[in-house]
């Protein structure tokens, strides 16, 4: 709720996160439906939309249990969507559960979503959590004050104290989709008459502004005067959700026109002859409701210029080795994350390094070696697959099956298996008078970031590629690093200025 359930639905839907074999969830099984209820259990459920679509629906339970000797709650969480990228249909099921204590305090819990599966519990003030991907698994220790509320933290504190207009508040709670703690801040406004699936009732709003992992993230809630969240909304994709009966949320529902690669891509005005010969684009961006200038990033490839508090000149360069770019670009040297392997980047996987030494052959030059894996790379994805759910380097490999950002984890474990620090960027590239976006690969050589984009294979980026954020390609952080597309989407215009 509050944004939680809402927050996962546009960060998988960006990703065009499918049913997938490997995923933590019942493979190759029928659409799984949540069973009835025990007695004595609280069960909602609730519609999902982006936009005018109904795209799928999301099921809560809580029931008392006893554990380990301890009365404790046990919330359970069930998500299915479906919509459509480039045409063909995709499916996706999230689940998730936890322990806590009748006052809302976490105990452990598990959340799992098509590529990752996170589990972990709470000693002392501390969060231990293990991820598992493609098999591989990574432990990690987070702090976690005693105030953290599990994954329905906002709407368990307006059931424990429900706001009165003109209150504000601000919970601390985990975030199902990375596993990171989030903080949510609430300004209750007045009661309004709120138009709900089949009627409309006079309810509270609540402005929220949602930050996690360093973004800000605006939406709102609707209650009633015992804090039941009955309406939400969050401005990525303009996705809401309604409380609603068992029948109503498992109602027919599909994609309908929503396309998530062709409804969200730019058209410019301009051409851009031989695109991906370019060596120098200015560009103009707009964006509605937040400054581009604060958005997209700046880099060795990318300079950017504040115009006004909604627009932004954006020049982006083709660099090489020993061609350089934005001379004001600050010095990003690549850290232990961008050599290092993970759940997502396996370069320490003995089949990714035999096909590194394969691909790279007798290249002794590290800028060769990069361009001989990234020629590997598209060769070996011979299937240009828009179904696969952020599969990891490994997994891809073995399939030769994704889409960019199966590509983009490949090359990067590749080159980092060289010894070539490897990370992905994430933005947009020019297709066909229009943007669409994107993942590639940007490799650290002669003191600089250069980028690769093995969906091409055209010995490196171009012009026509902008940068909205960079990742390591960290477990949690992969889906994290989605937010600043999750923040544009829908809301960008973008000028052709000039090009050579």
């Amino acid at each position: 709720m509050s944004g939680r359930r809402l927050l996962l639905v546009a960060l998988c839907l960006l990703l065009g996160c499918a049913q997938d074999d490997r995923a933590p969830t019942d493979a190759g099984a029928s659409p799984r439906v949540p069973p009835q209820t025990a007695a004595g259990a609280r069960e909602f459920w609730e519609a999902l939309l982006v936009g005018n679509a109904r795209v799928g629906y999301g099921q809560t339970t809580i029931r008392p249990v006893q554990h380990d000797g301890r009365s404790l709650m046990r919330i359970e969480g069930f998500t299915r969507l479906t919509t459509q990228r480039d045409g063909a249909a995709a499916t996706i099921e999230l689940g998730f559960w936890c322990l806590e204590t009748p006052e809302g305090r976490l105990i452990e819990f598990e959340s799992t979503t098509p590529a990752m599966r996170f589990r972990g519990q709470v000693v002392g003030e501390q969060l231990h959590v293990t991820t598992t991907s493609a098999g591989r698994t990574e432990q990690a220790v987070r702090p976690w004050p005693r105030d953290h509320r599990g994954f329905l933290g906002p709407q368990q504190a307006l059931w424990q104290s429900p706001m009165q207009p003109g209150q504000r508040r601000t919970v601390w709670f985990l975030d199902p989709s990375t596993c990171q703690a989030a903080s949510i801040e609430m300004v209750a406004r007045q009661y309004e008459p709120v138009p709900l699936l089949h009627e409309t009732r006079k309810l509270l709003r609540i402005d929220t502004t949602m930050t996690l992992a360093g973004q800000v993230l605006a939406g709102a809630l609707w209650t009633d005067a015992s804090g039941e969240v009955l309406k939400t909304w969050t401005d990525l994709l303009d996705t809401r959700s309604y409380r609603t009966t068992r029948a109503e949320a498992l109602a027919a529902t599909g994609p309908g026109d929503l396309d998530l690669i062709r409804g969200i891509a730019i058209p410019v005005a301009r051409a851009l002859p031989r695109p991906h010969e370019t060596r120098r684009v200015r560009y103009r961006v707009h964006l509605e409701g937040a400054n581009p200038a604060e958005i997209f990033v700046a880099s060795a490839s990318q300079h950017v210029k504040p115009i006004d508090p909604h627009t932004a000149e954006v020049t982006v360069y083709a660099i090489r080795p020993g061609v350089r770019g934005n001379s004001a670009a600050p010095d990003v040297s690549p850290t232990q994350a961008d050599r290092s392997p993970s759940s997502l980047v396996e370069s320490d996987d003995p089949k990714i390094v035999a096909a590194a030494e394969k691909a790279a052959g007798g290249a002794a030059d590290p800028w060769q070696t990069a361009l001989a894996l990234e020629r590997f790379v598209y060769e070996a994805m011979a299937d240009k697959s828009y179904t696969q759910a952020f599969d990891s380097a490994a997994a891809a490999l073995a399939s030769g099956r994704g889409d960019c950002t199966e590509h983009a984890v490949l090359l990067a474990a590749l080159a980092r298996a060289k010894g070539i620090p490897a990370r992905a960027a994430i933005g947009l590239v020019y297709v066909e008078q229009k943007f669409l976006y994107h993942m590639w690969t940007e490799v650290h050589l002669a003191g600089q970031w250069i980028g690769l984009d093995a969906t091409r294979a055209r010995q490196g980026t171009s012009g026509a590629y902008l940068t909205l954020a960079h990742t390591s390609l960290e477990t949690a952080s992969a889906y994290a690093s989605l937010l600043p597309v999750a923040r544009v989407a829908g809301k960008l215009a973008i000028e052709i200025v000039e090009a050579e």
